[in-house]
């Protein structure tokens, strides 16, 4: 706005300065000759005696002067209300930059969240409410998972324990079957060498 502005007082100044100019190159012309009339004319006692056609032709250069002026300044009035137009133009369009500015500020402002609007401020606190409720439940889950673990390797000694004391049952077992076998079979052999020896007598 401000660039528009300085435009067109640039423009203005220049048509003025151009103006001034021109003017001043015709009134210097008129001057002239007006001098070159007076120059020209006799004098009688205190009078100046000028010729009609003299007299006709500079006004007639007056007058083309003057129109020519009148049309310098309808000009440069067309081309002030071009400008002007330009600037009205400009404000419009400026307007419509800040409405556009401010909308697109709106924008920037809300966020959508499935499908909600919210603000920039809500959807922070919620996005971070949101991430502390995750954080306790990784603590939770975290926390059962050690609390699970510990019981099955718990579980697992006592497991480990009860198989060796199995097996260390089973061998024992298997020992005392042995030994009682073997007392067995001696037994029965010997009451198989007494029966034989009864016989024999």
């Amino acid at each position: 706005m401000k660039k528009v502005r300085r435009a067109l007082k640039l423009c203005l100044l220049l048509f003025t300065v151009m103006a001034t100019t021109h003017v001043g190159y015709t009134q210097e012309s008129l001057k002239d000759q007006y001098e070159q009339i007076m120059q020209k004319s006799s004098t009688y006692e205190q009078y100046k005696v000028i010729r009609q056609t003299e007299i006709e032709g500079f006004w007639v250069n007056i007058a083309d002067t003057l129109s020519s002026k009148s049309d310098e300044i309808s000009s440069l009035q067309s081309r002030i209300t071009g400008l002007q137009t330009n600037i009205d133009s400009l404000k419009s369009d400026l307007r419509k930059v800040n409405v556009r500015l401010a909308e697109s500020i709106k924008t920037n402002d809300v966020i959508t969240f499935l499908g909600m609007e919210m603000e920039k401020t809500a959807y922070h606190i919620l996005v971070w409410v949101i991430i502390l409720i995750l954080a306790v439940a990784v603590v939770l889950a975290y926390g059962m998972f050690m609390k699970s673990n510990a019981s099955t390797s718990r579980i697992k000694r006592e497991f480990e324990q009860q198989r060796k004391e199995f097996e260390t049952h089973r061998d024992k077992s298997r020992e005392t079957q042995v030994r009682l076998k073997r007392e067995l079979q001696t037994a029965v052999n010997t009451i198989e060498e007494m029966k034989r020896g009864g016989a024999r007598r």
